[in-house]
């Protein structure tokens, strides 16, 4: 009984004086301001909002020949996604 007192209270000192092997949570990642169209806000005109983007497809021929991949201009016409906050002006105090 006496071993067993023993092999605990060591197990305890050695959890206590060892460094913690506790994961720390990953930090979570910042949002994005992505559209629908899987394009960032960035790629988007502020005045129209349509989308300055390109899309990759691949792109065949009449009878299916495989042409191989082209870029193509992004069909999106207005930004969908979450507003970001807006740009404010504030002039700087003092002077």
């Amino acid at each position: 009984m006496l071993e067993g007192a023993l092999i605990l209270l060591a197990g305890v000192l050695a959890g206590r004086l060892l460094p913690a092997r506790r994961r720390t949570p990953k930090p979570r990642p910042q949002p994005q301001a992505v559209c629908g169209c899987g394009h960032h806000y960035s790629f988007h005109a502020p005045a129209t909002g349509a989308c300055k983007g390109t899309d990759r497809r691949r792109k065949y021929s009449d009878n299916g020949n495989d042409l191989g991949v082209h870029d193509f201009a992004c069909g999106c016409q207005r930004y969908a996604g979450p507003q970001p906050l807006p740009d404010i002006y504030a002039p700087e105090i003092g002077g």
